[in-house]
């Protein structure tokens, strides 16, 4: 479940994908910021968003955009999954931290904590009432 929202967060965008928020959703911020362009509102990430809400009232499509930032500025424009793995997204904490998430994170980590432990002391039970030591 933690799994999902980690996922959720990081990956999924939360406006549609033909808006200047969905389009920035894949692409990294130009500048050496931690964020993806999504995110930025300095005025390097401005500018691309300029450009991307341009290109959407020109009529071109979430693709055609992607691809004309990737033939532009290549490799560094696109949002690469060790990128948001690594650190280059704020999504997370952009609508206030989500206690409820953290919560239920916690209380899957404590059951988990508490699995592991019932099973290894389990298992060293079992081995300590087959081969007593006295």
């Amino acid at each position: 479940m933690a799994i999902f929202f980690g996922f959720k967060y990081i990956f999924w965008p939360q406006a549609g994908g033909n808006t200047v928020l969905g389009i920035s959703h894949n692409l990294a911020c130009p500048c050496e910021c931690p964020m993806v362009l999504e995110d930025c509102h300095m005025s390097c990430g401005l500018e691309w968003k300029d450009m991307i809400g341009q290109k959407l009232q020109g009529g071109l499509t979430k693709e055609e955009i992607v691809e004309y930032f990737y033939k532009r500025y290549g490799d560094e424009a696109m949002l690469t999954i060790p990128q948001r793995l690594g650190g280059k997204w704020y999504q997370f904490t952009r609508g206030g931290f989500p206690l409820k998430e953290a919560l239920i994170f916690t209380a899957i980590l404590f059951v988990w904590g508490g699995v592991v432990y019932l099973v290894i002391t389990g298992v060293v039970l079992r081995i300590n009432i087959k081969n007593p030591k006295s």
